[in-house]
């Protein structure tokens, strides 16, 4: 079912923002988000030939405003990033429509793998990375419908298909990141025992 995989990342985003997270105005800002996602989900906007969803429009203006906060100058480095990024999105769809052969596994999964290995290749830290996936996955989706525009009039831009691979990707960052914090914890303790031991 198309849109399941979004509802289930951004509810777990919204609890765990509103119940987990230390009260913070960077806290109020993620539930806020979480529920401007969810809640437009499913209104679309008509944009000159495209029609794209509302969460389309929030999660590309909320990714700009974050990027915006960046450091001084990094600014730049994630718009080039994301630049690189909606090629390889742009790339991946059209390589899915003109040779699927070579999508030998569900198509949302291996785009939204692809999409977070490349934005692990342009960043170290995972806020950082996941900026990247939001913003480049949502410049690749404009891209790739202005190709498609005359052969597929009818495609949504943020369409549920869309959110669910952003979701997928968004969630494979996490989970790897978190991987990584045990593991490194892990070693620390391990290392620290070792020391201890006469």
């Amino acid at each position: 079912m198309e849109g399941a995989c979004f509802y289930f990342f951004f509810w777990s985003l919204w609890i765990i923002a509103t119940f987990l997270m230390k009260k913070s105005a960077d806290r109020t800002k993620l539930a806020a988000f979480a529920l401007l996602m969810i809640s437009s989900a499913s209104l679309t906007v008509k944009v000159g030939p495209f029609h794209a969803a509302a969460s389309f429009f929030v999660l590309f203006f909320f990714s700009c405003y974050a990027a915006v906060k960046q450091r001084p100058c990094g600014w730049l480095r994630m718009a080039l990033a994301s630049s690189g990024l909606a090629f390889a999105y742009a790339a991946f769809r059209l390589l899915a429509l003109f040779d699927p052969v070579w999508i030998w596994l569900d198509g949302q999964w291996m785009l939204a793998w692809w999409l977070a290995f490349v934005s692990v290749l342009f960043h170290r830290n995972v806020l950082a990375r996941l900026l990247c996936l939001a913003l480049g996955g949502c410049q690749g989706e404009i891209v790739y419908a202005m190709a498609v525009s005359r052969m597929a009039s009818d495609d949504v831009l943020g369409s549920f298909s869309f959110l669910d691979a952003i979701s997928i990707g968004a969630s494979s960052l996490l989970v790897w990141e978190s991987i990584r914090f045990l593991s490194m914890q892990f070693e620390e303790k391990r290392s620290v025992g070792g020391m201890r031991q006469p």
